[in-house]
């Protein structure tokens, strides 16, 4: 599967206890992540941050992520609630 597999079948292992689906999604998205949360604090080291810590909060929240909204579209609302 690797990184051709689909966010909802990523979703769909790390919720089966796969820990490494959600290394792919981390790669496929922290870039757009860090670059919306710069476009709300201006500063790459607190951008940084910032998306690590809306990756650890989606971590924590993907037990009871039910899918009725893209991942992508749930993540990028935790990233803009967390800056």
């Amino acid at each position: 599967m690797g990184e051709r597999a689909s966010d909802e079948e990523l979703v769909k292992r790390i919720q089966a206890g796969d820990k490494s689906a959600f290394d792919i999604l981390v790669i496929k998205y922290q870039h757009k992540i860090v670059n919306l949360v710069f476009r709300y604090v201006h500063d790459h080291s607190i951008a940084m941050d910032l998306a690590q810590e809306s990756f650890i909060k989606a971590w924590r929240g993907l037990a009871t992520f039910r899918g009725e909204s893209a991942f992508y579209t749930w993540l990028y609302r935790i990233a803009i609630n967390t800056a």
